[in-house]
């Protein structure tokens, strides 16, 4: 049987870590859709502003601020893997609620087709892609309902794969106590055409909730993130570890370690926003499950830290994050903006003017 150097699959480790890797397909799903997000540790449900790449991580976080959005973001990753994506939302005049479209991707490169004995047969490529569909429902003033149909394709080399999931999601906004949470079901769904014939593997589901706190009169607000809900033990027990104890390990006298503080971490990510007169962002955040998989004893580094930044200015935004790796690598996304409704709202205020 032919072999495939398909490093595709060491690149989804990156976000299907620990117990949670290999046992899952499409694994990119995962991936943090917007840069804003990937500064606030790569997984946020708990936004609920104007924008518009939060569908993706939260369908209930569309809202009318959004209506006749066009978002860009692109992340290049060590090895030239592609990631991004492409969204707009609309809001129907007849219809309540906001609608949102978009096409997310990934391009893994090329790579060299080679039988057992490592004799070069030719050259393949690898890619996926979501293009998927959301509607958010407002209840009031506070209550938000949403959800997202995904179709899904997979192209390795010569297999491929077709599948379909949803999203669920669901929001209180509390302006009034700067209090937003959510609650949200993902990649509910299966595989329609499996790579092999007969061999359907599971989708990377993930029960997340989340919750952000500002503060009246103090430009920040507090972002916490618990993801993997339905599963408690994602760790990886490497018998290979150091057994120094941290502020993680359990230990006491000669017993078993049981890491019961490193356990419940890894579920949680803790991040800031600090908002300068709604014009600049800045976040910071710490995900314990990255930082914990990524880390090696052999070389300091910090793949746990996440920051970014972002510029709105009229019609446009701009955001960038910025996430350490392993080995010293890093990750880069970049996400661009433009309302462009606000155009339109323009020529109509000057041809009234004239």
């Amino acid at each position: 049987m032919k072999r495939f150097s398909l490093l595709f699959v060491l690149f989804s480790s990156i976000q299907a870590f620990a117990q949670l890797g290999g046992s899952t397909t499409y694994n990119f799903l995962n991936l943090s859709p917007d840069a804003r997000i990937t500064s606030l540790g790569g997984t946020n449900v708990s936004i609920y502003d104007h924008n518009l790449n939060t569908q993706l991580a939260n369908p209930a976080s569309l809202n009318r601020r959004m209506n006749r959005q066009v978002s860009f973001g692109t992340v290049i990753y060590p090895g030239g893997v592609n990631f991004g994506n492409v969204a707009y939302a609309h809001r129907f005049d007849k219809v309540p609620g906001v609608f949102g479209f978009g096409v997310q991707y990934i391009a893994y490169g090329r790579f060299t087709e080679t039988d057992e004995q490592a004799n070069e047969l030719g050259r393949f490529s690898a890619g996926e892609t979501n293009t998927y569909v959301g509607y958010a429902y407002p209840f009031g003033r506070l209550f938000s309902v949403g959800a997202n149909a995904k179709i899904i394709y997979s192209q390795m080399g010569p297999y491929s794969s077709f599948g379909m999931a949803t999203d669920i999601g669901f929001t209180i906004n509390d302006t009034a106590h700067f209090i937003t949470a959510s609650l949200v079901a993902k990649n509910l769904g299966g595989q329609i055409k499996p790579y092999n014939r007969g061999v359907r593997e599971p989708l990377p589901f993930d029960l997340q909730a989340g919750i952000s706190v500002g503060f009246k009169g103090v430009p920040f607000r507090i972002h916490a993130t618990f993801h993997h809900l339905t599963q408690w033990d994602i760790r990886y027990d490497n018998p290979a570890d150091q057994q120094d104890s941290n502020l993680f390990d359990d230990t006491t006298g000669q017993k078993p370690k049981k890491y019961i503080a490193d356990k419940l971490f890894r579920h949680v990510i803790i991040g800031v926003e600090f908002n300068i007169k709604k014009i600049v962002r800045i976040d910071i955040a710490y995900n314990h499950l990255r930082q914990q998989e990524l880390r090696l004893t052999t070389r300091k580094g910090v793949p746990g830290l996440s920051f970014g930044m972002g510029v709105r200015i009229r019609q446009f935004d701009f955001s960038y994050g910025f996430q350490p790796l392993a080995q010293g690598q890093v990750m880069n996304h970049f996400t661009f903006t433009v309302y462009t409704a606000g155009f339109t709202q323009k020529k109509t205020v000057k041809s009234e003017k004239r």
